[in-house]
């Protein structure tokens, strides 16, 4: 129990020590820079900024004079960096803005083609069926992947065309490889599809230029988070070329699903943004780079890594099938040893997501890929004493707790 400022001292304290000898390869997290950090703790966490859509300068509450200027000029380095006309940085989360994509385009028994959640999709339509009366208005299909789990282009457009949805939605958790969105244009502006981009996970890469933006592909609208490859604060994002959609989304965004949104993460988001404009190609080349090495790291030692085929991967991510050497939770498993990833078992054998953010941002480079593809091996292939294995991780670790490519 909490009881005075030492026992919540103590309990932080005992965290950060933690992750400080951890080895964290959630491909869902990073880690943000000290001045990031301390931005988030200024008097906007204290106030709310409501407003209409498209009249952000007339705010609900009073007080808004240097909040609304300051949410406006984010609001500018965002659309820069994303190469967008409009922006809404009101969704608190990147799933926060998926819901309202999805909420302010569609009409009752609309069909959405989106990624499912067995194949590592972020689960917005699905889920949301359960529900009883999103059940009955909201009808859903899935894109297919192919040997590579890269989206089967051929495949959907066929989709497009038989199914005629009216959202296509790319992109989830365990994107390897770019999808069709260039190849779906056509098809989509015959049959009047708009195509939305989950960018939750590659957002940093996007912003680094090291992988497509789905806008300049074709997207009509991209959504995403501020806190994956995108080193940045917790929160969200939607945005668009398209007036009229990104007003459609943010009428559905608030204040149905948000009224305060979280003011106090935009400096620390805005001096995040400086970061990648100063250090997010180098960065998003090093995660890349990263990436490949330690999945041909694994591979040659025996590990089934997903997508072999075309090169593993190009993203900030790997998957693993593991299926061979651990029956069920090899995430939690590989926590007792300090390694931290996340598992899956939707399909017919169990797959670990690796990612390379954190690592990265802390300053490895290949070399040290190899040796965290050792630790995979002495752990779920050698089955090698845990604890021997979780000393060895705590020293690797405790050499890398740096912040590169930031202020």
């Amino acid at each position: 129990m909490l009881k005075t400022m030492k026992d919540v001292d103590n309990l932080l304290k005992k965290h950060q020590e933690y992750r400080n000898h951890c080895l964290n390869l959630i491909a869902s997290e990073n880690f943000a820079s000290q001045t990031v950090r301390d931005y988030l703790s200024s008097d906007f966490g204290n106030r709310y900024g409501c407003y209409t859509t498209m009249n952000p300068e007339d705010r609900e509450y009073t007080g808004n004079k240097y909040i609304h200027e300051f949410e406006m000029a984010t609001q500018e380095l965002v659309k820069d960096i994303f190469e967008a006309k409009y922006a809404d940085l009101r969704p608190i989360g990147g799933h926060m803005a998926g819901m309202a994509v999805v909420l302010g385009i569609l009409e009752p028994h609309d069909l959405v083609i989106e990624v499912s959640l067995e194949d590592w999709g972020h689960g917005l339509v699905g889920p949301m069926r359960l529900i009883s009366h999103f059940g009955e208005t909201i009808r859903v299909e899935y894109m297919k992947f192919d040997e590579n789990r890269a989206v089967d282009a051929e495949s959907l457009k066929q989709m497009a065309i038989e199914l005629k949805p009216k959202l296509i939605i790319f992109g989830g958790s365990g994107t390897l490889f770019p999808e069709p969105v260039k190849e779906l244009r056509q098809i989509a502006d015959e049959q009047g599809i708009i195509l939305a981009y989950d960018a939750s996970h590659v957002t940093g890469l996007i912003a680094g230029k090291v992988f497509p933006n789905p806008l300049k592909e074709g997207a009509d609208i991209m959504f995403g988070s501020t806190h994956k490859s995108f080193p940045g604060p917790q929160g969200g994002f939607v945005v668009s070329n398209d007036k009229e959609l990104i007003e459609k989304v943010g009428n559905a965004l608030s204040p149905s699903l948000v009224t305060s949104h979280h003011l106090n993460r935009l400096p620390a988001l805005a001096v995040s943004i400086m970061e990648m404009k100063e250090f997010g190609n180098e960065y998003g080349k090093q995660i890349i780079k990263n990436s490949k090495a330690l999945a041909k790291a694994l591979h040659e030692r025996g590990f089934n890594v997903l997508g072999a085929k075309r090169g593993y991967t190009e993203t900030h991510l790997m998957l693993v099938d593991v299926g061979e050497y651990v029956s069920q939770g090899p995430a939690k498993y590989l926590e007792k040893a300090g390694i931290l990833c996340s598992d899956d078992f939707s399909g017919a054998s169990p797959q670990i997501r690796i990612g390379t953010p954190e690592v990265t941002r802390k300053g490895m480079k290949e070399g040290e890929m190899e040796y965290i593809a050792e630790l995979f091996k002495r752990v779920l292939i050698d089955k090698e004493d845990i604890d021997s294995v979780a000393k060895d991780v705590k020293a690797f670790s405790e050499k890398y707790l740096d912040c590169k490519y930031s202020f």
